[in-house]
């Protein structure tokens, strides 16, 4: 397994720095950076600070914005462990809320609307981008 890059989440000197505007979108790192499972995040685009959880299995990246829409907190705010074990919910930390994995679609618990999207693609050099207009 290669070496994580160093503004890979979790090593807390380079989670909240700006980083590079490219072309389309904010870098997010390399999809190798980020191990399967839920990864949060945090990007700084202008003066906005964006929490973000990076959803990696096998191949597929998708990209959230870490705020549960039944009380906007983050779905981590109690702790980082939010994707079920059979890794098709996320889940809340707070009141419970679950979603599905995939769409960011409600199904279960207080949550009456979806998680919110980001759109992102994958450069050839395996670069996540995501889109933070």
């Amino acid at each position: 397994m290669s070496e994580p890059a160093a503004d890979v989440p979790g090593q807390e000197n380079h989670s909240r720095e700006s980083h590079e505007l490219r072309p389309g979108g904010v870098s997010l790192g390399r999809v190798g950076d980020y191990p399967e499972g839920v990864t949060p995040v945090r990007r700084t685009v202008g003066e906005e600070e964006l929490p973000l959880l990076v959803l990696r299995q096998g191949g597929a990246v998708r990209v959230f914005r870490d705020l549960c829409p039944h009380v906007f907190l983050p779905l981590t705010y109690r702790g980082p462990r939010v994707l079920s074990a059979d890794g098709l919910r996320l889940r809340c930390t707070n009141h419970g809320a679950e979603f599905d994995a995939e769409t960011g679609a409600p199904v279960a618990g207080p949550a009456c609307e979806p998680l919110m999207a980001v759109t992102v693609r994958l450069s050839p050099d395996g670069g996540i981008i995501a889109d933070l207009a």
